[in-house]
């Protein structure tokens, strides 16, 4: 499986199954193994097994979420998105999921709300962990006579690095547009769609946000 070599691992996991039908984590990966050749019906099902054996556990959650968003599940996939949400406030992929969902059922309002809140706890989770070197990112200076702390340009740019590293936040954000444009706000898209290409990591081939970008001119 970390081989991402599926096929042969999904016979193995049912085989051991057999002998551990208990352990939550087999029917996880088994369901995993499901989804990535293609068989959903198969994936929904282990995962609803190991979500009844586990059912506090967010990865989950998050698996059973978006196996049925890909079977057009979309109602029952949003409930399990949301209680990824719950167990793991910063599962932001499953903020994302819930945003896929509306989106899919044309709720375009509801979709943009939880892409909002997935761009807004990626960014959370860069800053907090670039902020951590303070030496490097703050300068206390004296303002109107009082201690002040300034951000420093180190601390702009390594924000910007990090939120590049990962593809996660250029798709919310090309998403964010795609509700936008739904919505018929236009300027607000492109902004949107701009800042995603913007993001977009090097070597990484995503031309959504251009391609969205020509079609609104």
């Amino acid at each position: 499986m970390q081989q991402q070599r599926f096929a042969e691992a999904l016979p193995l996991f049912l085989r051991i199954i057999e002998n551990e039908p208990d352990d939550w984590s087999l029917h996880y990966m088994a369901g995993q193994c499901y989804r990535f050749v293609g068989d959903i019906s198969g994936a929904v099902k282990c995962l609803r097994t190991a979500a009844s054996l586990n059912p506090s556990e967010p990865q989950v959650r998050l698996a059973m979420g978006t196996a049925l968003k890909l079977a057009k599940e979309h109602g029952e996939a949003i409930e399990h998105f949301k209680r990824a949400v719950e167990l793991d406030p910063t599962l932001f992929a499953a903020f994302s999921g819930i945003g896929d969902a509306y989106l899919e059922r044309g709720q375009c309002d509801e979709a943009l709300e939880w892409f909002a809140k997935a761009a807004e706890g990626i960014v959370d989770g860069v800053t907090e962990e670039v902020y951590r070197d303070k030496e490097r990112c703050f300068m206390e200076k004296c303002i109107d006579g009082k201690k002040t702390l300034v951000l420093l340009p180190y601390a702009v740019e390594k924000t910007h690095e990090a939120l590049r590293s990962n593809p996660a936040y250029a798709i919310v954000k090309n998403n964010m547009g795609v509700c936008l444009m739904g919505l018929g706000e236009l300027d607000s898209a492109r902004d949107q769609f701009r800042e995603s290409v913007e993001f977009i990591p090097d070597g990484f081939d995503y031309p959504d946000p251009a391609m969205h970008l020509e079609d609104i001119g």
